[in-house]
């Protein structure tokens, strides 16, 4: 398959650097589709790039409409939505004009691997041209408001004319599935066996749509491997010695900053006597600069650092540092394995690989993974994570003494239990299942216009 995406080989993600391992050890794999700046970009296995320039307002507004509306409105957080007719039309014209270029390109045989939202609308332009096999790495909400219902049953219909669609978590094909039910009568859902079904009244001819669950591995040994080269800048956060409690995340509302700074707060006032004796280590660079509720919510958690420090530090201690430079694998693989605890506590993200990273780095004296239920990695990790709960501040102080307080022979059974669970489904064990899927289904697709 030749893949689609909106980020290409080596962006920063987990899904990012995923798919590029992939792209790397496919050879079928013979193309790669994305977006750089202003240009459509297709690179070759042999490195042989070709480019298209693409119309700058199209490329605003289809990043306007993904960010300022899809992406809250696609995490259960409809509060944060902004919706503009004239961005929805833009991201429907960018779509198209994305799709004129591959059908243009492709011979039809190879299909495509469309990776995520911005590009929702692509099997359904797609549909006479070649097949496409969708991978969905965000979540699909429990519900959602009567007002945004039209636009995302148009993000739906694009989605049901593809081959296979992948989600993370049973949750998420289920939410889509009930959402199909509700408002597109159109479509036959199929639990049992998992597809939907579109049946064209005017030629009679059927379409079905598998749906699997699939969510993404990651290399452990990779991870490993950087963790044994301790690669770490000589840079103190904290004073020498000093436990430290590591956080990874964008500054985005869904990752659950905010709402984890109130529960550090709560956990100096219940347990002042970890006050000099561990610091909080927040590694966490702006995201989507210039679109309003993402800056508000940048300077919203600034402020509630600069209040937490202003309250509780002495002399070279702070309870919370932050810094907002990124950081190559190796140096987070280094914080990995140094962290005598891993906090992850988003309200709503569609898996967060940063944990599976975290637990992939652990070694004979492992630290204790914190995992709110709002990451669909919960579902791998949850029986060695320590919950989390990011609207609980009480409770998540609780859980953080909790794991600052496990024995160690405690700590290594969970990392036991986590690793055994990245074990069996790893990145490479991940793309074959899907593979499978995908395979199947063009046989089955061939079998039925042979039939028909």
């Amino acid at each position: 398959m030749q893949i689609l995406s909106y980020r290409g080989p080596s962006a920063p993600g987990g899904v990012s650097s995923a798919i590029t391992q992939i792209f790397e050890q496919e050879n079928s794999s013979n193309e790669w589709w994305f977006i750089d700046g202003d240009r459509l970009i297709c690179k070759g296995v042999d490195d042989e790039d070709t480019d298209y320039a693409l119309d700058s307002n199209l490329i605003e507004n289809h990043y306007k409409y993904c960010n300022n509306f899809l992406w809250p409105v696609l995490h259960d957080l409809p509060q944060f939505a902004h919706y503009s007719q004239q961005e929805r039309l833009c991201y429907k014209a960018f779509n198209s004009g994305i799709a004129f270029r591959l059908r243009n390109a492709t011979s039809g045989t190879n299909g495509f691997f469309v990776n995520d939202y911005q590009f929702a609308l692509m099997p359904k332009l797609l549909k006479n041209a070649t097949e496409s096999f969708v991978f969905w790495h965000i979540p699909w909400p429990k519900y959602v408001n009567p007002e945004h219902v039209d636009a995302m049953t148009e993000i739906a219909a694009g989605l049901l004319h593809a081959n296979v669609v992948g989600f993370h978590t049973d949750e998420y094909r289920q939410n889509f599935f009930n959402f199909v039910t509700d408002h597109m009568t159109q479509f036959n859902v199929q639990n049992s066996d998992h597809t939907i079904k579109l049946i064209d009244k005017t030629s009679y001819r059927s379409h079905s749509t598998k749906f699997v669950c699939a969510p993404l591995g990651i290399d452990s040994e990779h991870w490993s491997d950087l963790a044994n080269l301790g690669n770490l800048r000589q840079q103190i956060f904290t004073p020498p010695d000093m436990p430290i409690i590591l956080s990874v995340d964008r500054a985005d509302y869904t990752k659950g900053l905010a709402e984890r700074f109130t529960a550090i707060e709560c956990f100096f006032e219940k347990y002042p006597q970890w006050q000099q004796k561990v610091s909080f280590l927040q590694l966490g660079t702006r995201s989507r600069q210039g679109l309003p509720e993402f800056d508000r919510y940048w300077q919203n958690c600034q402020e509630r650092q600069t209040s937490l420090n202003s309250h509780r530090a002495t002399g070279n201690w702070q309870p919370l540092v932050w810094t907002d430079e990124p950081r190559s694998g190796a140096e987070l693989a280094a914080l990995y394995s140094k962290a005598a605890v891993m906090l992850v506590s988003p309200v709503r993200d569609g898996l967060n690989l940063t944990a599976k990273e975290f637990v992939a780095c652990q070694k004979s004296h492992p630290g204790v993974l914190g995992l709110s239920r709002g990451a669909g990695a919960f579902k791998e990790l949850g029986n060695g994570c320590v919950e989390l709960d990011p609207h609980n501040p009480e409770a998540f102080a609780h859980a953080i003494a909790q794991c600052l307080s496990m024995s160690d022979r405690e700590k290594a059974i969970r990392a036991h239990e986590m690793k055994e669970s990245l074990a069996a489904n790893s990145l490479t064990r991940w793309w074959q299942l899907f593979d499978q899927q995908c395979r199947w289904s063009k046989s089955k697709s061939i079998l039925e216009r042979q039939i028909g």
